[in-house]
């Protein structure tokens, strides 16, 4: 399975392994309650290079279920936020980037036209882990069956991933984008720690080292028709803002970003 991720990441020259892009978030370790933390959130390359994420959702959600809309400025090649800290509880950072449609043809390849949406989430335990498990049941989500709060190197990390509420196959790689040493440095890491095959959504691994960890799931082809309109003009010049495109099937990539010590 892992070749087959390699290999349509490589035709796509997009996410993650091939192309080297991580959408993630970056955030203290500590954080206490009654408190303002800033974010910034990238979708960065594994050799340096960062990119702005578009982002088509960007929000915040706290302990209690309230959810709220994140006010995103621009900062070094990403984006910044202020997330206010209420009660104990993790407060989870919900994003998703504007989806990008693929057509195989373009490339002299007879396959399905593809859109492929990215999902991004981002578990901020302060003083406790409350709410760590929290689902949309929307999208493609990387749900922890563990509790964030003060993980350590050693533990093993669990998860299951879903596609609006099923679970789904897929292949993953876990990354550290940033040591507890280097806080006042921007990094972004150059080789992967644990990659695996996933059955059914299942994810399980150790905890090699502290860190701020970065899990990309790469899921199993959704053969799922539709209808997307463009929201931009593709770069390669394929098809341009407020086109109707017609897709057969749905390839989409999910991160989860959580500390451990």
């Amino acid at each position: 399975m892992k070749q087959f991720y390699l290999l349509i990441l490589a035709i796509m020259g997009m996410a993650t392994l091939a192309s080297g892009h991580v959408l993630y978030a970056e955030y203290p370790q500590d954080i206490s309650a009654d408190s303002e933390v800033d974010v910034w959130i990238t979708y960065g390359h594994l050799g340096g290079d960062k990119t702005v994420p578009d982002l088509s959702v960007a929000e915040v959600v706290s302990p209690d279920g309230d959810v709220k809309e994140l006010d995103l400025d621009e900062y070094i090649d990403g984006l910044t936020a202020t997330v206010e800290i209420g009660e104990p509880g993790c407060y989870i950072l919900d994003l998703q980037m504007e989806p990008y449609f693929f057509d195989p043809k373009w490339y002299g390849i007879s396959s399905d036209k593809e859109l492929t949406p990215n999902y991004g989430r981002g578990l901020m335990a302060a003083e406790s882990g409350d709410n760590y498990d929290w689902s949309s049941g929307e999208g493609l989500e990387i749900v922890p069956l563990v509790d964030p709060y003060r993980l350590e190197a050693g533990y093993e990390f669990q998860a299951e991933v879903f596609w609006n509420g099923e679970p789904i196959d897929g292949y993953y790689n876990a990354m550290i984008a940033r040591t507890p040493s280097d806080l006042l440095t921007i990094q972004c890491a150059v080789e992967c720690e644990v990659e695996g095959d996933s059955e059914d959504g299942e994810i399980s691994f150790e905890l090699t080292r502290p860190g701020l960890w970065v899990i990309t799931f790469f899921a199993s082809t959704v053969e799922e028709s539709g209808t997307w309109t463009a929201t931009s003009d593709d770069p390669e010049g394929h098809y341009t803002q407020g086109d109707e495109l017609e897709y057969d099937a749905i390839a989409s990539t999910a991160y989860l970003t959580f500390w451990s010590g």
